[in-house]
Parts: C-alpha cells; sequence; structure tokens
C-alpha cells in the first residue's frame, strides 16, 4: 500500500490544521468575551464611547443594511447621547442634499410636515427615523439658534425632482445676478433643458452641456465668496448638479459624498456624526475593494475620523424590490466574524477594535452586508482596527417599521 504513508500524513496534517484553528477561534472567543461592553448597560459603553472620541470632528456609524431596527434604535440613542453630552452638533445622512434639507429646515424652524417630507426618503422612510429627527426637534425646540442640532445629507441627488430644484434655483440666481460669473450666461440654456421632461438623469446632457457646468463649477468654486452677491446655497446646487454630470461613473459617488462631507464640517466646524452604509464608512479598501468615501475622509482627517461598524449574525431585514418595502431573511456563514461574535457570551455589544495586540486586529474575515434592493451579496471582508475603529453587534435583528 504505498499510498497509505501519504494518507497518513493529510490526515494529521489536516488533524493538526483543524486543531490549530480551534485553538486560534477559542482566543478570538476568549478576547470578544473580555472585551466587549454590553449596549444594554448603555451608560457604561457610551462613556466608554465619548471617552475614545476626544478631539474628533467625524464620528461615522455604519450599519449592515439600512432596512433594521436595531440598527436604528442604537444609533438613534447614540446620536442623543452624544448631542447632550459630547457637543455633536451636526448629523450627516447618507441621501441627497435636497431631500435632507428640507427635513433640517422642518428641525429649525417647524415649517412643514415631518410625515410628508420623509415619504421620499426610500429605506429611511421608517417610524425608526422619524422618531430620530422627532427628537432632534424637541432638542432644538429648547435651544438657541447656535446650539440647535443641523440636519444635512452628504449623498448625491439622484432624483430627478431633486435635480430639478436646484437646476430652477440656479437659473433663478443667475437671472437676479447675470454678471457676477463668467460662466454664468452660457449655463442657462443647460439649466433649463435640465428642468424639462427630455432629461431624467443629467449624465444624460451631451458632452457640450456637461462641459458647461462643469466650467462654471470650477469658476465658482475657485472665486469663492470673493465674488458681489456670493450665494453658499448657489454654490452647493452647482456643485450637486455638476456632480451629477459623473455619476455614470460608480466610483465617483463616493469621492463626492466624502468632498461633500468636508465642505459642510469645514464649512462650520461642528463635532459631526455621519450616518450611512459600512462599505462607505470604512476607513480602508476592505470591504468596497476601492476608495470608497471612509477612505477619502481619513486621509483628510486621519486620527479625527473614528467609524463604528455594525454587524449582526440573523434575522430579517427590509430592502427594496420595486421601491416597495420587502422583508428578506438571512443568515451569516459560519466561519465568519459574524458567525464568532454570536457565540460571544452578551448578544449585543460594542467593542473597540483598535487594539494591535488583540488576536483580531487586521485579520481579514467576512461580516454581514445587505444592501438596499434584494441580492445575493450577503458579506463583505472587513479587517478589525483598520477598516472600523469598533463595532456593534447585535446577534438577531428584525426589520424596520414602514413610516405610514
Amino acid at each position: 500500500m504505498p499510498n497509505a504513508p501519504k494518507r497518513i500524513l493529510l490526515s494529521l496534517a489536516l488533524t493538526t490544521f483543524c486543531f490549530v484553528n480551534a485553538v486560534a477561534q477559542q482566543a478570538s472567543l476568549s478576547w470578544v468575551n473580555d472585551h466587549a461592553l454590553s449596549i444594554n448597560n448603555d451608560d457604561k459603553y457610551l462613556r466608554y464611547l465619548v471617552d475614545q472620541l476626544k478631539g474628533n470632528a467625524i464620528l461615522g456609524l455604519g450599519e449592515a443594511s439600512h432596512g433594521t431596527h436595531e440598527f436604528s434604535v442604537e444609533k438613534n440613542h447614540i446620536v442623543q447621547y452624544l448631542i447632550a453630552n459630547a457637543g455633536y452638533k451636526s448629523i450627516g445622512f447618507e441621501f441627497g442634499y435636497t431631500k435632507m434639507a428640507a427635513i433640517n429646515n422642518y428641525l429649525q424652524t417647524g415649517k412643514g410636515d415631518l410625515k410628508n417630507l420623509m415619504v421620499d426618503l426610500r429605506l429611511f422612510n421608517t417610524k425608526e427615523m422619524f422618531d430620530l429627527f422627532q427628537s432632534i426637534k424637541v432638542y432644538n425646540d429648547s435651544h438657541m439658534v447656535k446650539e440647535k442640532v443641523i440636519l444635512f445629507g452628504f449623498d448625491n441627488d439622484f432624483f430627478k425632482v431633486d435635480n430639478d430644484s436646484s437646476a430652477v434655483y440656479c437659473l433663478n440666481y443667475l437671472h437676479q445676478h447675470p454678471d457676477v460669473y463668467i460662466r454664468g450666461k452660457a449655463a442657462i440654456p443647460v439649466l433649463k433643458r435640465l428642468n424639462t421632461p427630455e432629461v431624467n438623469n443629467i449624465y444624460e446632457l451631451s458632452d457640450e452641456e456637461r462641459a458647461t457646468l462643469a466650467y462654471l463649477n470650477n469658476e465658482v468654486e475657485a472665486k469663492g465668496g470673493s465674488v458681489a452677491n456670493f450665494s453658499a446655497e448657489f454654490k452647493k446646487r452647482i456643485s450637486l448638479l455638476y456632480q451629477g454630470t459623473l455619476l455614470s461613473n460608480p466610483l465617483a459617488r463616493d469621492e463626492f459624498m466624502a468632498q461633500n462631507l468636508a465642505e459642510f464640517q469645514q464649512g462650520n466646524k461642528l463635532k459631526t456624526i455621519i450616518w450611512g452604509h459600512n462599505v462607505h464608512l470604512a476607513k480602508d479598501t476592505t470591504m468596497a475593494q476601492c476608495k470608497g468615501m471612509g477612505y477619502y475622509v481619513r486621509q483628510k482627517y486621519k486620527k479625527q475620523y473614528y467609524v463604528v461598524g455594525f454587524d449582526t449574525f440573523k434575522g430579517s431585514v427590509n430592502v427594496l424590490d420595486d421601491d416597495k418595502f420587502v422583508a428578506d431573511r438571512f443568515e451569516a456563514q459560519p466561519a465568519s466574524f459574524s458567525a464568532l461574535f454570536a457565540q460571544a457570551k452578551v448578544p449585543a455589544f460594542f467593542i473597540n477594535l483598535d487594539k494591535a495586540t488583540g488576536p483580531l486586529y487586521n485579520k481579514s474575515n467576512y461580516i454581514t452586508n445587505l444592501f438596499a434592493n434584494l441580492g445575493n451579496m450577503r458579506r463583505l471582508p472587513m479587517r478589525p482596527g483598520i477598516d472600523f475603529d469598533a463595532l456593534i453587534f447585535i446577534k438577531e435583528t428584525t426589520p424596520t417599521t414602514v413610516l405610514n
């Protein structure tokens, strides 16, 4: 039996590998149990988080999905605590500028009906988000203007109604101030055409029309507030329209989101919380396999950017199917980080991952991923301490509640 020794050696090697892997798994689980802080003992973990955020400018709160009830509730809890106890005064969302600007106006002035303003927020049109916005409104009502919390959207305006709104705003500004910008007159017919049914997406404009918007945007950027009748709102709206001309390139979106965030934060110098999907907020390229928003934010803010990822093991989640909410079931794979965390003594916890001596640090494995639409990509790779500074894990989760 000449092959017997080979079979024995192979069996021994496999047994050794399984033993070493089991030991490593046990060491990792022991480390998680030693360092996990229950999120049900909220004061303790939130005080710890505040301590980690000394010198912070941007706090990212990720999520494995936009349609998870427990993520939204816990993030709401964190936001309210940091507003009250750590001086955070602006909240940015992975959604378009125009829709969030209207909700912010409600939070500042009380004008409008919040439920009506939220109708077009897609997966954010939920009771959980309504409760968050209302809690900010209650806070703002009891504070002076300079102390109120500001809401903003750092994503691009994808929807025609929002782009039409920006086109009309820019047209009115240019008609009222025809001599402020050299490129303004050439942009007027382009803006008029944008506000017609024949143009659904801005990137459908001709090369010449897109170039016209680019030239105007560059001029506005270069001159900044040095011109007479300068309007920061006009500058923002032209920037968004220019961004829209490039959105046929999927890699452009994240760089623009980082730019939009930086412009907002640098303009008001407020400590800011940003709310978005894990894949956008991760600090490195592990998850997206390209430079995502978080990569660019880390490049600019360095240690002033701190990110908490959110993960789960199993449950149900709301996703969109033809723009309708659909509850979709999922369960993480056995060998993933999510499966490891599911074995922890505490079923819902916060854990600081920025420990270079920990067994998980910089080790690549998978956590749960659930995009906005129905799909098969249920996991993404993550390196603890590299992509996220900390993680909130909730073992079993449920769908958000659609706002009626």
